[in-house]
């Protein structure tokens, strides 16, 4: 009863906000009124060029709340009104401005380019840090680009974005070997350059016996009692809307 409840509360949510049938009209839904029209019109451009570029669909859609509706179900349900099938892959940034909900959801064919771990997470990295500064225009920005990026890189490499991929053994070896070489380096200048100080053969020449005075003291240890309490993990209402038809993840900015 509850979830046929949030379902129609989804679709009275909905109602009025229709989605043309072109990508070029399509493609920002700026219900929350963040952006002024030349700001809205230059994202449309900047999704448009990453729409054409690699035959996919994105959209922006912004709101004040999506009711009782979690976000990510309530992008899933956009992503489902705007995507087209024919094109290699659709996706869509939700922001539900009430509770500072993002969520990116992506279709089946998009969810190969962009996955929704690895994926997900490059691409928020690049739009979190205006969003959380209420830049919007900025933040939007940087997920066309970011998106273009993650699309080029599985362009050229025929996988999608993996940091572990990323990672060059090789690379690492030489840094640590130039970085022992200077250490070692480095440490040989600064002994040659302590040329008052010698070593001592035995610990006891370090000691200065005028002032050294040693008492006997002993502490009787009789009980001790430990509260322990588990940390309470932070849940993310709005990362768990993937299914069978639907990928990508969310949370707070």
């Amino acid at each position: 009863m509850k979830k046929l409840l949030r379902i129609l509360a989804l679709l009275v949510f909905l109602v009025g906000m229709a989605v043309p049938g072109s990508a070029a009209t399509a493609l920002v839904m700026d219900q929350a009124d963040l952006l002024r029209p030349q700001e809205e019109k230059a994202l449309q451009q900047s999704l448009d060029q990453v729409n054409q570029k690699y035959q996919v669909r994105l959209a922006v859609v912004t709101v004040k709340n999506t009711g009782n509706v979690k976000p990510g179900a309530f992008a899933n349900v956009m992503l489902d009104k705007i995507k087209d099938s024919r094109l290699k892959g659709n996706m869509v940034l939700l922001l539900s401005m009430k509770d500072r909900d993002w969520y990116i959801s992506t279709d089946n064919n998009m969810r190969k380019m962009i996955t929704d771990k690895a994926g997900v997470k490059a691409l928020s990295g690049k739009f979190l840090p205006a969003l959380k500064k209420n830049n919007y225009p900025e933040a939007f920005g940087q997920f066309a680009q970011g998106t273009d990026e993650l699309l080029a890189y599985y362009q050229k490499e025929g996988k999608p974005y993996d940091p572990a991929d990323v990672f060059n053994p090789l690379a690492l070896a030489i840094a640590a070997a130039v970085s022992l070489g200077i250490g070692f380096l480095v440490r040989r200048i600064l002994i040659g350059q302590m040329n008052n100080v010698l070593p001592a053969l035995e610990a006891g020449a370090y000691l200065d016996r005028n002032s050294f005075q040693l008492e006997e003291d002993t502490d009787n240890y009789l009980y001790m009692t430990v509260h322990r309490q588990p940390k309470s993990k932070e849940s993310d209402h709005s990362a768990d809307s993937t299914d069978e038809d639907h990928g990508g993840g969310g949370g707070k900015f």
